[in-house]
């Protein structure tokens, strides 16, 4: 028997949320997807994804607004398709949460090297998703993905050593957020002195360097589950932001079976990589 998922997105006009989100939507799913602009999504979506119009009146909600507002993250996490009364024991949030922000580079003047656009987008955004789920107290707990980098394991280095300069360096800002984003995520898989637990699990996804090249398949990647250890088997140059969306799709979207997971801290951190 298949099953009803309901799935929020955000970051969804980004190559991966995008390419998950227009599985998702082939597969029959109901999403809603938190964007800045509703006419880029959709158009998106039509023109890159070949998903039909009458798909996405049927199945895609767009709110159009701001990562960082409590209020917006709680339109698509709480979806009125969910939630049809204003009961305060109507808090079905949808069961999956998709979250691939990320800022993106600018040259300023004569610097050669970039900065980012919104150095704390990743971690405030997060909180902001888990601050709407802390204030309604979801009455079942959703699985929350999200989109994070390689080169930032506690472990040790994760990506080629010719990428060390790059990665440690000149991305530093960018991956410091991507480890607050982490962190706020782990949490919110727990119960601690920084809020109840608000989500069942959740799914890290360290990339190598995203590229905008064609979906290879399931085949062409290499992927390893963080244990405790490096993820030496998955320690590679570059992947593609159409592969890493499929992943998310099929690791994530596919195999969760409609149930909550029991307990608390529970979750995965994969690295995957060509």
């Amino acid at each position: 028997m298949s099953i009803t998922k309901n799935i929020a997105f955000f970051g969804a006009t980004g190559g991966t949320a995008a390419a998950t989100l227009a599985q998702c939507l082939l597969a029959g799913y109901t999403c809603t997807a938190l964007v800045r602009s509703a006419p880029k999504l959709t158009n998106l979506l039509k023109t890159s994804h070949s998903i039909p119009a009458e798909v996405l009146d049927k199945q895609l909600t767009i709110i159009q607004g701001n990562i960082k507002s409590i209020d917006d993250c709680t339109q698509t996490v709480f979806p009125v398709s969910l939630n049809p009364t204003t009961s305060s024991t109507n808090n079905r949030s949808v069961d999956i949460i998709i979250s691939c922000i990320g800022s993106i580079p600018v040259w300023k003047g004569w610097n050669p090297f970039p900065s980012i656009e919104d150095p704390t987008v990743c971690a405030e955004g997060t909180n902001a998703i888990l601050t709407a789920l802390r204030n309604r107290q979801p009455v079942k707990k959703p699985v929350y993905c999200a989109m994070s980098t390689t080169g930032i394991s506690k472990y040790g280095r994760d990506v080629p050593l010719v990428f060390a300069p790059l990665y440690y360096v000149f991305l530093h800002t960018p991956h410091k957020d991507k480890r607050i984003m982490e962190n706020l995520v782990i949490e919110g898989a727990s119960n601690s002195d920084k809020g109840q637990q608000v989500i069942s699990e959740y799914n890290i996804i360290r990339a190598s360097l995203l590229t905008s090249g064609a979906r290879l398949g399931r085949d062409a990647i290499r992927w390893e589950v963080e244990n405790g250890a490096v993820t030496s088997n998955a320690i590679g140059y570059t992947v593609s932001r159409a592969d890493v969306g499929n992943f998310i799709f099929e690791e994530v979207v596919e195999k969760w079976d409609g149930s909550e997971a029991n307990g608390e801290g529970k979750g995965r951190i994969y690295t995957v990589t060509y």
